[in-house]
């Protein structure tokens, strides 16, 4: 197939014209070098004039014609959304430059190699040339000099020849449009940077230098994305002092930012600089320029939005693990085999880490995670990226059935974004299992298998082709590209690099150029495919990592949002095309921001209200009309309360009354930076030692026996009849941008998709599985399920992970509610060894990490009596703690993070989190108390399972004062001071 591009496209035609028409037939004079532009006649008062002209015929908002401005050279912006063909209008803009005035030596700067190689096999493939030569009747070519980095060799220091040829061609050939694309890279001032050096042999035109051959040209330079360009950048200083364009012509989505005004007025904005053209995201999606966007992600079985990512595995020995909640906030923690996840959230309470292997970890509740790997922190603990990867394939196979429905056919892509490369492709240096990709591959078949036996024949004949060659070859059906590759010598891998890089015909098509059905459409990359690289036909994207970045959200779907071609390579453009768009429930609020951002691009102005102008004017003490009088007669806002923005920041200076925002420093983030380090004070130490050792002894649960065990197995009864058998769904949110009657991006709810999950176990594996998790003997559960049968049928599906999991959660509430009072402590001879804050011989550590006394900080010195030398704390009532000073105490300090290792009934193990030394005034009485704040009002405030913990802590001390250490144990509410609880303690 080939591409074929359209012209007369009103939204690019007026960015084409509007660079144009910024000139007339007086703009320019003819050089007296062959090799150098037309020469530029730099009228600032008359281009000013033609470029407002422009930006009125385009209706530019008056905020951004203010920032109009001329310097030494003339800049030009065209904004133009993700989409819409802005490589196109660059070209497009060359053609028509050199057609009207003759300009013939363009430099074309990007800021990445993907986008220069975007943008060379755009400007060099034969369908563009023979579009602008002969179907635009520009009659010309370009020629196109790629600036590539030079290799240093010994002998003779060629000039680069890009840079010769691109300044010897003749700007009196009619027929050549000379361009250097070059990527920002190379643009560099460093004396020894190629551009910049003069020990060449030879130079063309006796230029010893190339950026001076290049600056004698006389070059119009265009630089595409800008936002990858501030002013403020070394890149950008080159080329306005080396360089040194006549016209420097802005192409972007995005454009940098700059701070404007001082004190209170402080605001940013976007840097434009003669703005002609304004096509943004709204005015996109609203005259369908690009496809519209259908949000959708699952939300967590158990409705906890946070999730467990394996991180690494380090030597079979321990496994680092990621706890990310809702909002991207993220804690780690390191674990051991026999460890339980509930470490990390109680929703992960009896689920014990059995092995860990290379590269994996096996649970007890018979998964296998590996690493890279995330799940859902929830009691079924579900491959939740298992459920993205099966919703991106019923969404794609639902467009993909639409678009071979058609007269002409459309290829359907689909794009997956992964965080562990590997997960993907096989690492030859590790015995790594590729889940993912097995998993896709199982879950893909499983749809062919699906989706066949409802085609008909008669009607669907070659989609039915399609699908069981397909089904041949699961694995030609995908493809993955990631940086590595490009250091890789597989010849399959190598040809995937092409297809997916290179050869865009060949991806687009249904049928390779031999006859045999091209099945590769769904494509794996690791943020690798950002700008530069683009697709018309995908339709779906899946974000199966969650990157938690702020970068721009217009700019992550980008890879999606252009308009779909056919198998002739047409552009659709008359229908109302969806990206399905798929993340995890950790960006929920994905689309209200994608949206916020594209309605925050709209002008806004700066209006005074009337409401705002009464309100200042009162509290100056003046009427509303004498401070409009005023503002008026120094110019600060015209007679529609506009502010003139010329004047702007002596108006905010003057009246900072009417500034709005936030000041600049006033929201801080303490815990931004590297981790903190907190030295343990050693004389504060030995004070807490014989507490510290004593808590740190290790203790045993013990159960009262059970003498009947026809009680016992009457309560599982009961417990298997509590819906422990029940069918599990998950269920995906959709969200799809639509506008509103005044022109806002809006949201509206759509229908999605829901899935029955079935992960049936064999009868055996069931029970062992249940019996790992709560001890319970397999022949008494056995028997339970039983004489649970003889009145309940068991459907089979149901025997399976999930009802695993409910029984294992119901049974640890049993057990919460009827063991209380039915258990004790006993010390156990284990020798105490290393700890938290000591080493194995006893001897305090120095000093040890922040974040396990405390994720939050505040700056000063904490009193001699406390055991460290910051403060940290996790709470106000902690911080409070801290920070109160009570006669009594000899010495106080936080309890390092889950350091402390009670043992309690609900299967978790329990740290508290301060330890005291007091003794009473005159020094008679000396104390050890233990106290676990909780920060809130009263006990009944209190989920059940903290209750319980505390419950059990308490009979902890109690035992541990009977062996001999006596312990006062303390819980504090937030309306408790720490001084009331000693002096309890005192009496």
């Amino acid at each position: 197939m080939e591409l074929i591009l359209k012209n007369g496209l009103p939204h690019q035609e007026k960015a084409v014209n509007a660079i144009s028409n910024v000139f007339g037939e007086g703009s320019f004079e003819k050089s007296n070098r062959y090799y150098s532009n037309p020469i530029l006649d730099l009228d600032k008062e008359l281009l000013l004039e033609r470029i407002k002209f422009v930006q009125k015929g385009n209706t530019v908002d008056l905020e951004y014609v203010n920032l109009n401005g001329i310097q030494n050279y003339l800049n030009l912006d065209i904004k133009m959304e993700t989409g819409t063909g802005k490589t196109y209008v660059q070209v497009a803009t060359i053609f028509e430059l050199h057609k009207k005035f003759k300009i013939n030596k363009f430099i074309i700067v990007v800021p990445t190699l993907a986008i220069k190689a975007g943008t060379k096999q755009f400007i060099q493939d034969s369908y563009t040339k023979k579009h602008f030569k002969d179907v635009c009747g520009y009659g010309t070519e370009i020629e196109l000099q790629v600036l590539e980095a030079g290799k240093t060799k010994k002998g003779k220091k060629f000039f680069p020849s890009t840079v010769s040829d691109f300044v010897k061609g003749s700007s009196q050939n009619a027929n050549k449009i000379y361009v250097l694309l070059t990527n920002m890279a190379l643009f560099s001032n460093r004396k020894d940077a190629m551009l910049n050096r003069d020990d060449y042999d030879y130079g063309p035109e006796g230029f010893h230098r190339p950026v001076d051959a290049l600056k004698a040209t006389k070059p119009f330079l265009i630089i595409d994305e800008p936002h990858r360009f501030s002013k403020e950048q070394k890149t950008f200083e080159f080329i306005t002092n080396d360089i040194q364009p006549q016209c420097i012509i802005r192409f972007g989505a995005t454009f940098p930012t700059v701070t404007v005004g001082k004190g209170v007025a402080k605001k940013t904005i976007k840097d434009y600089h003669n703005l002609l053209y304004n096509l943004n995201a709204c005015d996109a999606f609203n005259q369908n320029l690009i496809k519209g966007i259908a949000k959708e992600h699952f939300e967590p079985l158990s409705n906890k939005d946070d999730k467990v990512k394996i991180i690494s595995v380090q030597s079979k020995t321990a496994v680092k693990l990621n706890y990310i909640q809702k909002g991207n906030t993220t804690k780690s923690f390191e674990l051991k085999k026999g460890d339980s996840l509930s470490l990390i959230s109680t929703e992960l309470e009896g689920i014990i880490i059995e092995a860990i292997g290379t590269n994996y970890i096996e649970l007890s509740n018979g998964q296998t995670k590996f690493q890279g790997e995330e799940f859902v922190n929830d009691i079924y603990s579900s491959s939740y990226q298992e459920q993205m990867l099966k919703l991106a394939i019923d969404r794609h196979f639902e467009t993909e059935k639409i678009n071979f429905d058609r007269k002409f056919k459309i290829k359907t892509l689909a794009l997956f974004f992964i965080d562990d490369i590997h997960s993907y492709r096989k690492d030859d240096k590790s015995e790594k299992e590729t889940y993912l990709k097995n998993t896709f591959e199982k879950l893909l078949l499983e749809k062919i298998n699906e989706v066949l036996p409802t085609l008909s024949v008669e009607n669907d004949s070659d989609y039915i082709d399609y699908l069981q060659a397909s089904k041949l070859d699961i694995s030609g059906c995908h493809a993955g590209y990631f940086s590595q590759d490009n250091t890789n010598s597989d010849e399959e891998i190598a040809n995937q690099i092409n297809e997916i890089l290179f050869d865009k015909k060949k991806l687009l098509s249904i049928k390779l150029d031999d006859g045999k059905l091209n099945t590769r459409r769904f494509l794996f990359s690791k943020w690798t495919l950002k700008e530069g690289w683009d697709n018309p036909n995908v339709f779906t994207i899946t974000k199966l990592r969650s990157s938690g970045s702020e970068n721009s959200k217009i700019q992550e779907v980008g890879r999606g949002l252009r308009l779909p071609v056919d198998e002739n390579g047409n552009r659709i453009s008359n229908e109302d095309f969806k990206l399905n768009y798929i993340i995890d429930f950790t960006e929920a609020d994905f689309a209200e921001k994608l949206v916020k951002e594209i309605n925050d691009e709209l002008p806004k102005g700066f209006v005074i209200t009337e409401e705002r102008l009464q309100k200042v004017a009162e509290k100056l003490g003046l009427s509303s009309d004498d401070l409009f009088t005023d503002l008026l007669i120094k110019k600060f806002i015209d007679r529609n309360k506009n502010v003139v923005i010329e004047n702007s920041n002596q108006f905010f200076d003057e009246y900072p009354d009417f500034a709005a925002g936030l000041s600049t420093g006033k929201i801080v983030d303490n815990n931004k930076g590297k981790e903190r380090k907190v030295k343990i004070r050693p004389a504060q130490y030995n004070e807490l030692k014989s507490l510290w050792e004593a808590i740190s002894q290790k203790y045993l649960l013990f159960y009262e026996k059970i003498e009947n065990d026809d009680y016992l197995k009457n309560e599982l009864v009961g417990l298997f009849k509590k819906d422990v058998f029940t069918d599990v769904i998950i269920s995906s949110s959709r969200q799809e941008l639509n506008t509103s009657d005044d022109g806002l991006m809006m949201l509206n709810e759509s229908s999605g998709i829901q899935y029955k999950i079935i992960k049936r176990l064999p009868y055996g594996e069931f029970l062992k599985r249940i019996n790992k998790q709560t001890n319970i003997p397999i022949l008494l559960l056995n028997q339970a399920l039983i004489q649970y049968a003889t009145s309940n049928e068991i459907d089979k599906d149901k025997i399976n992970e999930f009802s695993v999991a409910n029984f294992v959660s119901k049974f640890n509430d049993w057990k919460t509610n009827n063991l209380a009072g039915r258990f004790s402590y006993g010390k156990t001879n284990i020798k105490l060894n290393a700890t938290a804050l000591t080493f194995a011989n006893g001897t305090p550590r120095s000093e040890i990490t922040q974040g396990i006394i405390g994720t939050k900080f505040i700056e000063g010195n904490p009193s001699e009596k406390y055991l460290y030398d910051r403060f940290a704390f996790d709470s106000p009532l902690e911080k409070d703690n801290i920070l109160e000073q009570v006669q009594e105490v000899v010495v106080y300090g936080k309890i390092p993070r889950r350091s402390i290792s009670i043992p309690t009934i609900t299967g978790q193990s329990y740290s508290p989190d301060f330890m005291y030394v007091v003794k009473k005034s005159d020094g008679n009485k000396i104390l050890n108390i233990i106290v676990e704040t909780k920060d809130v009002k009263n006990e009944s405030d209190l989920r059940n399972i903290e209750s319980v913990k505390i419950s059990c802590a308490k009979e902890f001390f109690k035992q541990l004062t009977i062996d001999g250490y006596s312990v006062a144990f303390h819980e504090q509410m937030s309306n408790t001071k720490m001084k009331q609880i000693i002096e309890d303690v005192l009496i």
